[in-house]
């Protein structure tokens, strides 16, 4: 699991355990040593130190693309985002089949907004090493060139609940589906089971439902499931209270109303 340290995305290093598999000849014992320390030091939060590990690394052999690679990571996350670019495009030239450095100039450009180069990078990472994340970036892509079927594909590839909590993803989400017919049930099941916890998008959903699909039932049922899983929200029972009202059903209207003024 990531954390979004700035708008989206987070680059991503390797681990300890993957510096101790690197088994390329040209790595020679000191320098495995110290990428070894490096990330030790990265995983414990101490970025500037291990930074200073990957310098070193460099001194010895400016040609490792794993050290160049890794400091490209950490100037990355210190915000040092042009730094960062030169590293991970030098890092690529040595290496043009390393897929975390394809990975992360892929999710710098995506924050760049250089979408067509965003996903010629990740085009080159082979589909069963690809991320939560890198879906989420190709399907925005596909989202925004208009091929809602194609992000949707790639959207319903995504199990994260921690990306359907974000705007940006769950937006258009629901732009795709309003361009796209005669989708199967569980797809909704599925996206109501993913935001249970999140209020605006649960009122989000249940206005799409309501306002787009014209199916009151369904928006019933995704703010009952919100509740069924939180404590009573004002907000969400006004919006029930609303639907029922609309419909007529004074009944199902006072129940709904009690919640709130208990």
């Amino acid at each position: 699991m990531w954390k979004y340290l700035f708008l989206i995305f987070v680059f991503i290093g390797c681990s300890g355990k993957d510096v101790k598999e690197i088994s390329r000849d040209y790595i020679k014992k000191d320098e495995k040593y110290l990428l070894l320390k490096g990330a030790n030091l990265y995983s414990l939060g101490k970025k500037s130190e291990a930074l200073s590990v990957y310098e070193e690394v460099l001194k010895i052999n400016n040609e490792n693309s794993v050290a160049l690679r890794e400091k490209a990571v950490i100037e990355g996350q210190l915000g040092n985002m042009k730094q960062a670019e030169k590293d991970f495009s030098d890092a690529l030239l040595l290496n043009p089949r390393d897929n975390l450095t394809l990975k992360n100039l892929a999710y710098l450009n995506f924050e760049k907004k250089n979408y067509n180069k965003s996903l010629e990078y990740l085009g080159r990472v082979p589909m069963d090493l690809k991320s939560d994340q890198d879906y989420f970036i190709l399907g925005y892509i596909e989202f925004l060139n208009g091929n809602y079927l194609n992000s949707l594909k790639y959207y319903e590839l995504i199990s994260d609940e921690e990306i359907f909590n974000s705007n940006l993803f769950f937006d258009s989400y629901l732009d795709n589906l309003k361009h796209v017919d005669n989708l199967k049930k569980d797809v909704y099941l599925r996206l109501e089971d993913k935001i249970k916890y999140n209020k605006s998008s649960t009122v989000k959903l249940s206005n799409f439902y309501s306002m787009f699909l014209k199916r009151d039932d369904l928006s019933e049922r995704v703010l009952k499931n919100y509740l069924t899983y939180n404590e009573v929200d004002r907000d969400v029972v006004n919006e029930l209270i609303n639907i029922y009202y609309k419909n007529g059903d004074k009944v199902k209207a006072k129940k709904a109303l009690d919640l709130i003024s208990n």
